[in-house]
């Protein structure tokens, strides 16, 4: 099975494999009729720890995106800003967007800070040890736009997002490379497709009959007629 991920995976930072605080998915989407996003974080140790949130906002989700200026201190809030999170517990940082409700897709990186935390009582050594563990996780963040136009072309295997809010494109079906059809799970490409760029299927045969080719576009999936 070959599965392929743009680059907005690829943008994101993980500083520490060990992270202990499980912040929920690497993406999350601000859809046009909400301004409130809820995550729910989970330690997943013993331990308690403090998990703090700092919001920066980004040119784009991709790698090669870019710190930009906020338009205002309360664009976007987050609350709490942190808190400490006691073993094996759960928690909710809810995310609160003020910007402006024009028909601009707007990005921003969740920097979530994960620390232990350690006893006035517990000795150096321990104290040594336990900070080893702390961690700075990066996810994103997507504000959809408030006035938003959705729409798409289609064109022998290339899919262009003519609209003004990303959409993820996804497609299944028989290999162009016959050896990889062997297994009979065939090949699977997924695709983040920001407004004004475009995709093609690079492993799919975009002629076969089975083949499967649509759209997520927030909860809603759209079949893409071939």
């Amino acid at each position: 099975m070959n599965i392929q991920v743009s680059g907005l995976i690829a943008g994101l930072l993980i500083s520490s494999q060990c992270a202990a605080v499980n912040v929920g998915d690497i993406t999350s989407i601000i859809e046009p009729n909400q301004s409130l996003l809820s995550k729910e974080i989970e330690n997943t140790t013993d331990v308690a720890r403090f998990v703090g949130l700092k919001i920066f906002r980004i040119s784009s989700p991709l790698a090669d995106g870019q710190l930009i200026e906020m338009q205002s201190k309360s664009e976007i809030l987050s609350t709490p800003a942190g808190l400490v999170l006691p073993g094996f517990a759960k928690d909710i940082f809810k995310i609160i967007y003020q910007g402006p409700s024009d028909d601009k897709e707007r990005y921003y990186r969740l920097s979530w800070i994960d620390a232990p935390v350690v006893s006035a009582g517990e000795d150096t050594a321990n104290k040594g040890a336990q900070a080893t563990t702390s961690a700075q996780i990066n996810t994103i963040l997507v504000v959809a736009p408030r006035q938003e136009k959705f729409d798409y072309h289609y064109t022998n295997g290339t899919i262009n997002n003519t609209g003004n809010s990303s959409f993820r494109v996804v497609a299944a079906g028989k290999c162009l490379d016959e050896s990889k059809n062997k297994d009979g799970n065939g090949c699977r490409e997924r695709y983040y497709v920001m407004p004004g760029k475009s995709v093609t299927l690079q492993h799919i045969d975009i002629n076969d009959g089975k083949t499967h080719l649509g759209i997520w576009h927030g909860s809603k999936y759209i079949n893409v007629a071939r």
